[in-house]
């Protein structure tokens, strides 16, 4: 593998700080060419957790939810923010399932810590597969949640992805590596 060579940054500006939701910099950066870029715009916002969660009959919850960000409702895998830097994602995904669907899983994996968007900043998905989940209690939702849930068979679930109505890249992300680790190892 070739060694890249790396932006030097010779300022950084805080422009935005809405701590802990989003922080923007501006920097000026100087590329390994001497070419310089001034105003690169820098994005740090929460980590976050998402699960596949498969219960013992084999369908997975998704929730449907508006989402602002795209002026319309989204289906997503159950996920939420950490709760501070120093939270474990995997606490932040048992937290969310339960408190989105009410469930609970006795077995978790890792699929891996996802960066949203590389070119703006270190904002990571924490996904996770969560088996044999069975219902434990009713959802708590958070007081600026309002979601309805439901349940579909894995192979519903890829045609969703196919036809573009899960349309957020870290559920298709989610769900791809879940269906990979449950098929194949």
């Amino acid at each position: 593998m070739t060694h890249m060579n790396y932006w030097t940054t010779l300022a950084s500006r805080l422009v935005l700080d809405r701590a802990p939701w989003l922080r923007v910099w501006e920097e000026d950066v100087l590329l390994p060419d001497g070419q310089r870029i001034n105003g690169y715009l820098r994005a740090e916002a929460r980590d976050y957790a998402m699960v596949y969660a498969q219960l013992t009959d084999g369908t997975v919850p998704l929730v449907r939810q508006y989402k602002h960000g795209i002026a319309e409702e989204s289906f997503d895998l159950p996920a939420g923010y950490l709760e501070s830097t120093g939270e474990p994602p995997l606490v932040a995904a048992q937290r969310e399932l339960h408190e989105e669907t009410g469930l609970r899983a006795p077995s978790w994996q890792s699929l891996g810590h996802l960066v949203i968007d590389t070119n703006r900043g270190p904002t990571r998905a924490h996904i996770f597969l969560a088996r044999n989940a069975y219902r434990d209690g009713p959802a708590h939702l958070d007081p600026t949640e309002s979601l309805t849930v439901s349940f579909h068979a894995p192979e519903k679930l890829r045609a969703l992805v196919r036809k573009g109505q899960i349309n957020s890249l870290a559920s298709v992300a989610g769900i791809m590596l879940a269906l990979d680790a449950l098929c194949c190892g």
